[in-house]
């Protein structure tokens, strides 16, 4: 330890005698007033001070025989005495705290300047010195992304200079023999990077195959190509199938999916009996048909006799009635209703029958049905005339031209039904006989039913009494996504409604003439509720539209009723009518019997734009979609339960709605 300038004066006073003023080391050097033994310069006596005498000791009276003191005011600094960090040149060697200080610090090279220094490249110095760092745990003093406070990648390297390298990092690679870039999952090694055989990818199912990866393109080759566990699926060379369990080259009727093998049609309702469908075909020659795909039937009432379950039909026309006896078959006409005609044109009776209970497990699908003549009733009642002669009454009833249904709940799907007619209403009389003539529903006489239409179109169909459709009073029928055009009839042209009930459900109506009342519909004693129906363009001396008479009630919402010639919708004095969200507009009278319901309940009466609209007696031409600036575009009732199919708020009319997409 330093003594104190204190001590050391007292030390000497212990030791040493009391001197004569005229001391032994010559004349007291009056400018060194650090009085550390060693002179300042300039001293008496000829003495020179720092350039005088050069040895001697101090005598504790302020002068010496030495010199080279470099500031005499410090007793502390002076070339005998010790270096330190002080700011101050301690041994007169005129460096202040050069690094032999005792005080001084041990300083490492940081040549990368990442803060970390190389243990091996050091000095010592009083203060941090440019290019050196008090932290010696570089390991790599060249490179700046290596040192403790790096974190460690993956790149076989030491980043932060632990001792380990790559700790925590590598990845397990995976032998790739076969090139595919995946590798066996069963062969591995740990690494950074995949280079050579060896990749991060070990998913292959099979290493000597460069065909086989996950990913590949499957093939019908009963290898699992794609590595998924499966075999042949989505195969790029596969196409449409169906299975064909019971190898009757008919397909599983659940539908067709991508297969390697299978049958391209998917008609079979039971794939496990190669006695189901029943197969006919109009073109057949076969005597001795067995209803194989190979040897079907000519006749479709043929077909239905032998069929348990269901009847396909190959297209073409079948000049025939056909009655299901009370079956529960699926009849179908597989290329569409535009391709297999049902044509019972001069056989009296009406084209399709139903009268024997079927449920509505009986479907009748993918037909056009034309021709019918219905099914005729006769009574007769005779009474003494004229004294002693006999006068009859004759009675004549035809129902149904196209269809034909008593007591019975069939289902009609994807039909056309067309160009049925039936007998008009006549009286007259033959000597002493009088004939009366009645018709009911050229396209579908319906008694006793719960009949349901899906995709149904009735087009230039006549009767005395509903046109299209007759429906009685023991009846509950519904129509879906149908349409009815240009039937006519005294009353009801497109449909009458005698005491019965009917669901309309995106129903399309147009250009259908009665010489009598109701156009589109006539409701007698019924009850109808429609929804997202568009009625157009029709005739009749009243009602040209819609007329709900006698005691009946009716309900419309979402729909359009516009053009027709006299009446949009007449409600008699009885009867009971509610409206919400409909378009009643241009009509002879668009509201009749009841108090006009434009401005209310959401009820409008503008121009509701149809797309493409003609009156050149081609129905099929017409398109009756709304433009997008039609009024009636998002204008039905705004409840979720009607949205559209995009989810946006109902569009009146018969494309509107849930299921407006027809």
């Amino acid at each position: 330890m330093r003594a104190s300038p204190l001590a050391l004066l007292l030390g000497l006073a212990v030791s040493l005698p009391l001197l004569p003023a005229c001391g032994l080391f010559g004349d007291k050097d009056p400018g060194d007033d650090g009085d550390d033994g060693t002179a300042d310069g300039g001293g008496t006596d000829g003495g020179s001070g720092d350039g005088g005498a050069t040895t001697g000791d101090q005598d504790g009276d302020g002068y010496t025989v030495a010199e080279g003191d470099c500031d005499d005011l410090d007793p502390w600094a002076n070339p005998g005495e010790t270096e330190w960090c002080d700011d101050i040149d301690n041994d007169c060697d005129d460096v202040v705290d050069e690094g032999d200080a005792v005080d001084a610090r041990l300083w490492f090279a940081d040549a990368d300047d990442d803060g970390f220094g190389d243990a091996a490249n050091t000095t010592m110095a009083c203060e941090e010195p440019e290019g050196f760092t008090d932290d010696d745990r570089d390991c790599d003093d060249s490179d700046p992304l290596r040192n403790p406070d790096q974190e460690e990648v993956c790149d076989e390297r030491d980043n932060d200079c632990d001792l380990d390298i790559d700790e925590g990092v590598t990845v397990t690679l995976y032998r790739d023999d076969d090139g595919d870039g995946h590798g066996d999952p069963t062969v591995t090694r740990s690494g950074c990077v995949p280079m050579g055989v060896w990749v991060a990818d070990g998913t292959d199912c099979d290493d000597t195959q460069d065909t086989r990866y996950p990913g590949a393109d499957e093939y019908c080759d009963d290898v699992d190509n794609d590595c998924d566990d499966l075999v042949d699926e989505d195969a790029v060379d596969g196409d449409w199938y169906a299975p064909d369990a019971d190898g009757d080259g008919m397909g599983q009727a659940d539908g067709l999916a991508w297969l390697c093998e299978g049958v391209t049609n998917a008609w079979d309702c039971d794939d496990d009996d190669p006695a189901e469908p029943q197969v006919v075909d109009a073109d057949s020659i076969w005597t001795g048909a067995d209803g194989s795909l190979e040897f079907p039937h000519q006749s479709l009432q043929d077909g239905i006799d032998a069929a348990t379950g269901c009847v396909v039909a190959m297209p073409g026309t079948y000049a025939e009635a056909i009655d299901f006896g009370g079956r529960d078959l699926d009849v179908w006409g597989v290329e569409g209703a535009d391709e297999t005609i049902i044509d019972a044109s001069g056989l009296g009776a009406p084209a399709v029958t139903f009268q024997g209970g079927e449920t509505p497990e009986a479907v009748l699908r993918g037909f056009t049905v034309q021709g019918g003549e219905g099914l005729l009733e006769e009574e007769s009642v005779s009474t003494k005339c004229h004294s002693s002669e006999t006068c009859t009454d004759y009675y004549q009833t035809w129902c149904g031209g196209g269809l034909f249904v008593d007591g019975a709940d069939p289902t009609l799907q994807d039909l056309v039904i067309t160009a049925n007619d039936l007998p008009e209403q006549q009286v007259y009389t033959s000597g002493n006989d009088t004939y009366y003539v009645y018709s009911f529903g050229g396209g579908a006489c319906l008694l006793s039913t719960s009949a349901v239409f899906l995709g149904v179109t009735f087009a230039e169909n006549f009767a005395d009494q509903g046109g299209a459709l007759y429906v009685d009073d023991l009846s509950a029928v519904e129509l879906t996504q149908s349409a009815l055009f240009e039937n006519t009839a005294t009353d009801g042209a497109a449909i009458q409604v005698a005491g019965g009930s009917l669901v309309l459900s995106n129903v399309l109506g147009a250009w259908n003439d009665a010489t009598g009342d109701g156009g589109a519909l006539l409701l007698i004693d019924g009850e109808l509720d429609g929804t997202n129906l568009t009625i157009a363009q029709g005739s009749a001396s009243t009602g040209a539209g819609l007329y709900i008479s006698g005691s009946s009630s009716a309900a419309l919402r979402n729909s359009i009723v516009a053009s027709n010639s006299t009446e949009g919708i007449l409600v008699d004095a009885g009867a009971s009518y509610l409206g919400s969200y409909d378009d009643v507009y241009g009509n002879g009278t668009n509201y009749s019997g009841i108090t006009d319901a434009t401005g209310v309940s959401g009820n409008i009466s503008e121009d509701p734009l149809f797309t493409s609209v003609s009156d050149n007696d081609d129905w099929s031409d017409d398109d009756w979609s709304l433009q997008a600036t039609s009024p009636a575009v998002d204008a039905g009732d705004p409840g979720a339960a009607y949205r559209d199919p995009d989810g946006s708020v109902n569009d009146m009319g018969a494309y509107g709605g849930p299921d407006g997409d027809w």
